[in-house]
């Protein structure tokens, strides 16, 4: 019985982690279409300030962005992310590589107009280089989502066949309420641990170098960067991170929920 149990458990837990993947490939794009609710994080982490401090001692030649239109900032940022998901002009981006040039695309043309109406580039080259693997990193992250999404069904498939075509029905009954508690409380606590003993931005930035080529510049201070500034990174990716992951909480207790009550209502009508 103990080792039946152990198996659900272990089952469930695979279960919860392809389900919170899925969750969070849901809850990205919610997130995308409220524009990663920039304006709530602009006035709550004081992005504003970080602006107007940066602008003026910027190393690449936008001293003149302005610092005192918020519509202009948000704007900004919602073109990165627009462009980052729509990946630039492939074609384009293909015939730079062979040429060894910048690839054109929609990145590189985002723009602000100063205070001279002198339309300028918001992102320099390095900038637009890291955003494109970004946009590629997006598009090898959505493959993966699909692959999980298969195998997710068939885990709802496995809880929600009728339990007398199971042989061994308490490895694929759900575990109670306080297991899955314990279990996601350990969860939990693992993770802060290991926050807590690298930190988030050692361990952000030590996937970034596993992630991104290695050749291709990732970091960027305030000052050299109208990106960076805009954003606070890497502190509105922490709001961000945590914003999406209490979506895809929510969505993941709501499914594996009904999951539960589908699964004590079959029961009762068998018996």
């Amino acid at each position: 019985m103990m080792k039946y149990a152990f198996v659900r458990q272990v089952i469930w837990c695979v279960f919860a982690l392809i389900l919170l993947t899925f969750s969070l490939g849901i809850s990205w794009q919610i997130s995308k279409t409220t524009n990663f609710l920039y304006s709530f994080w602009y006035q709550t982490l004081h992005i504003d300030e970080v602006i107007k401090k940066n602008v003026p001692k910027n190393t690449q030649g936008k001293r003149d962005f302005p610092v005192d239109n918020f519509q202009l900032h948000e704007k900004m940022f919602a073109e990165i992310v627009d462009a980052i998901h729509q990946q630039g002009n492939q074609e384009d981006n293909q015939l730079g590589k062979l040429q060894g040039n910048l690839p054109s695309n929609t990145l590189s043309k985002i723009s602000y107009v100063n205070h001279q109406s002198i339309l300028k580039a918001l992102l320099t080259k390095s900038e637009v280089v890291h955003l494109q693997d970004v946009a590629n990193l997006l598009r090898s992250l959505e493959k993966l989502w699909w692959v999980n999404l298969l195998i997710l069904l068939g885990m709802i498939f496995f809880y929600c066949r009728k339990e007398q075509t199971i042989s061994v029905n308490s490895i694929r009954e759900m575990p109670t309420g306080k297991q899955k508690i314990i279990s996601l409380l350990s969860f939990i606590i693992l993770l802060v641990v290991i926050l807590s003993i690298w930190g988030f931005t050692e361990v952000f930035y030590y996937l970034h170098t596993v992630v991104f080529p290695e050749n291709h510049q990732w970091f960027f201070y305030y000052r050299d960067s109208l990106m960076a500034t805009l954003m606070k990174a890497p502190d509105i990716f922490s709001a961000i991170a945590a914003q999406l992951l209490l979506v895809a909480l929510f969505l993941t207790w709501g499914v594996d929920t009904v999951l539960r009550r589908y699964q004590v209502k079959h029961s009762k009508q068998r018996a």
